[in-house]
C-alpha cells in the first residue's frame, strides 16, 4: 500500500467517525471525503492508487454502515425504512463484487445514503414532522429520482470513468475568472 493510499484510507475511515456524535453534519463530512479522495489522490504523489475503485467500495460500505448504525436510534418507519434501503443496497454491492457486472450497481442504488441524510436533515431542523407512510413514499420518490441519475451516469453508462476531477475543477475556475475579466461581463450580467 503507497503512502497516498494509506493517508486517503486513513481519511475515509476517521471522517466518517463523526456520524456518531453528529448524524447529519458527520454524514455530510462522509459524503464529501468520498467525493474528494480522488481530487486529493490527483493532487499528491505519494506512490498513486492502485485499485482504488475496489477499495473505495469497501470504504463507502463502511460509512453507510455506520449511518445505518446511527439509523437504529429512529423511530420505528424510518429506522426499519433505512435498514431495508442499507440491506438492499449491500445485496448490490455483494452482487457486483462476485460477478464484476456494474449493472448491480444501477439496480441495487445507494438510495439509503439520500434516504439517511434526508431524515437525519428532518431530525435535525423540522422535528416536528411526522413521516407517515403515505409521506414516506412520496419522500422516496423525490430522493429515487436524482439517486437513479447518479448511479447511471457513475455505474452503467460510465460517463465520468475518463474525467479527471482537478481538470474539471481547472477548467470551471479558468472559465469563471475569463468571464470576470471580460470589460462588459458584468454590465451585461446585471442588465438580464
Amino acid at each position: 500500500m503507497t503512502v497516498e493510499t494509506l493517508l486517503i484510507v486513513l481519511i475515509r475511515l476517521i471522517v466518517p467517525l463523526t456520524i456518531f456524535r453528529w448524524p447529519l453534519f458527520g454524514g455530510v463530512l462522509a459524503l464529501v471525503a468520498d467525493a474528494l479522495d480522488i481530487v486529493l489522490a490527483s493532487l499528491i504523489d505519494l506512490g498513486g492508487l492502485s485499485n482504488y475503485h475496489a477499495l473505495d467500495k469497501y470504504l463507502d460500505t463502511y460509512y453507510l454502515g455506520l449511518e445505518a448504525v446511527v439509523a437504529q436510534r429512529w423511530a420505528a418507519l424510518p429506522r426499519w425504512t433505512a435498514t431495508a434501503l442499507f440491506g438492499y443496497r449491500l445485496i448490490g454491492v455483494v452482487l457486483f463484487e462476485a460477478t464484476n457486472i456494474r449493472l448491480f450497481l444501477f439496480i441495487f442504488p445507494a438510495l439509503f445514503e439520500n434516504f439517511y441524510l434526508f431524515y437525519a436533515a428532518l431530525r435535525r431542523f423540522f422535528p416536528d414532522y411526522d413521516l407517515t407512510p403515505k409521506r414516506l413514499v412520496f419522500w422516496l420518490a423525490v430522493l429515487l429520482v436524482p439517486k437513479m441519475v447518479q448511479e447511471y451516469v457513475l455505474h452503467y453508462a460510465r460517463w465520468l470513468d475518463d474525467v479527471v476531477a482537478v481538470d474539471v475543477i481547472e477548467d470551471v475556475a479558468r472559465a469563471i475568472i475569463d468571464w470576470l475579466k471580460s470589460p462588459f461581463a458584468f454590465v451585461s450580467w446585471a442588465r438580464r
